[in-house]
Order: structure tokens, then sequence, then C-alpha cells
């Protein structure tokens, strides 16, 4: 499993390469295919390590595209849950990665959806485990005006969000800058055909970026 989540701190692309990489001079590994299904086998545990409840005060809530193949793919695509979505830099075929991200840039929870779904929707599914967090302040954009969430007032809001001008809008890079580094990382790489290998790059990827994170 080290040596898998590596290829994420060196941000090689893909895992059959560094595999075999891996193996010229460690002539015991097992083969990537074996070494693939005895992680899927691992699947539920490292993403039980990957989103552990801790008692934070504040979280930053937000999404981020995973696109399973190229647009001119798509109608010969059959990723399974696949969908049509839309992000800041347009439309894309495939998932969102919605998370929580502390304000030191751990991510301490996180969900796949197909990419269609609202970002309100998802992050309520993210609130469920709200009290096994300790009940932190969660905070968006304006993509999640609602209650429940901490977002920047629009014009017919007619109610105190909890927004701070001084404080806020800095603390939001945060999150934008881990979504970055996780696609330095290359968990955005389109290379996958089945759902538990998504998961299993997500996952792996999160456990990565968290290993420097306090």
């Amino acid at each position: 499993m080290a040596l898998l989540l590596s290829r994420f701190v060196f941000k090689v692309p893909y895992a059959s390469i560094w595999w075999t990489l891996l193996r010229e001079d460690r002539p015991g590994l097992p083969s990537y295919t074996q070494a693939y299904t005895r992680s899927v086998r691992l699947l539920a545990r490292l993403e039980a390590l990957a989103t552990t409840a801790e008692h934070l005060a504040e979280v930053i809530i937000d999404s981020m595209p995973l696109p399973v193949c190229r647009p001119k793919r798509t109608k010969r695509c059959t990723f399974p849950g696949a969908r049509w979505g839309y992000g800041t830099q347009g439309g894309f075929y495939g998932y969102k990665l919605h998370a929580w991200v502390t304000g030191t840039g751990k991510v301490v929870q996180y969900e796949l959806r197909p990419a269609h779904l609202h970002d309100v929707r998802v992050g309520y599914e993210l609130n469920r485990r709200w009290p096994e967090f300790g009940g932190p302040k969660i905070i968006g954009d304006k993509g999640y005006a609602t209650l429940g969430f901490v977002f920047p007032p629009k014009k017919n809001t007619r109610y105190d969000t909890g927004w701070r001008v001084s404080r806020h809008p800095k603390l939001r890079k945060r999150i934008e800058t881990v979504f970055s580094q996780l696609v330095a990382a290359q968990v955005r790489s389109v290379q996958a055909k089945t759902l538990p290998g998504l998961r299993l790059r997500v996952v792996l990827a999160v456990l990565a970026h968290n290993l420097g994170r306090p």
C-alpha cells in the first residue's frame, strides 16, 4: 500500500507504469494486476481511514470535477453512473469529488457523486456526519446558498449568513489550493474503467495528501 501511495507523492500519472518501475529492482513484488486486486479488496477500509472523524470548529466545502473520458468519447463511454456536469472550466462527463477541508488543508471527508448532482444536495449528504465532527461551521461559496452553510450573501439574502469578509474569502482559498494539489498528483487522470478503480485512485490521492498535514 505504501508503494501505491508513493505514486502520488512522485506525481506519476499511471499506476501500471509506476508499478513496472518499482518491479525493476524489486523482483519479489506481485504483478500490478495482483496488487490492484488486493487494493480493491481493502477499499472500504482505506476510505474509512481517509475519513476518520475528529472534532473541528470549522470546515470548508467545495467540489471538483473528475472526468472519466474525453468529451469526444462521451457517446461511447459506458462508465457506470457517469453523467454530464459543469464546473468552473465548463462541461465534462464523469463524477464530482465533494470534500470537507480544514483550515490547514487536510481532507477530512469526501464523497464521489455523478457530475449532474447539485453541490447542495451532496453537501447535505456530507452533513449527515456533522455531529461526529463536533458540529463545525461549514463554509462554502455562493453555490451553497442555503441554510446549514456559511456563504457569501446574495443581494436578496434577508438574513445573516455568517459570512465575514475579513476572514472567510482568504479561508476559502485553502480548498482551492488543496484541489490544485490533488490535480497535480494526478487524481484527475482519465484512465479509469470501473467505479472501484476511480474510488481507489481518489482515496490513495487523499491519503497521500493528508500524510503531510496536521
